[in-house]
């Protein structure tokens, strides 16, 4: 018998599997505005290959953390976003510091704070 949480899982997935369509659809239009208008003129599917971007990476992580504790764990899904990170997904240009950061075993705690310092 399934429990709310294996339910609720299980809908995290099929999301997940729809993001990262939709994600990596979407990105084959990061294209000049004049052709990206074309091919939705013409409603011209996109030749692949379709990449996804740091979004679904990061959504992988989410359902990673919800199937280890059931919740987000906020430690654990920094770490996770550090492990996974890619820098060929497209993150913006202050999380690839972080994140790196991060995967090399600083707090998160610690770059909060030290970065709230500058700012």
């Amino acid at each position: 018998m399934s429990t709310n949480n294996d339910l609720r899982l299980i809908r995290a997935q099929s999301s997940l599997e729809g993001l990262s369509v939709g994600d990596a659809f979407g990105e084959r239009f990061f294209l000049h505005p004049d052709v990206a208008k074309s091919l939705i003129v013409a409603r011209a599917i996109p030749p692949s290959p379709w990449y996804y971007t740091d979004d679904t990476q990061m959504a992988l992580s989410i359902v990673s953390i919800l199937q280890e504790y059931g919740e987000i764990n906020q430690d654990g899904l920094a770490q996770s976003f550090a492990n996974q990170y890619d820098s060929q997904r497209g993150y913006g240009a202050a999380m690839h510091g972080l994140l790196t950061q991060i995967h090399n075993g600083e707090s998160v705690l610690v770059i909060y704070r030290r970065e709230r310092q500058w700012n």
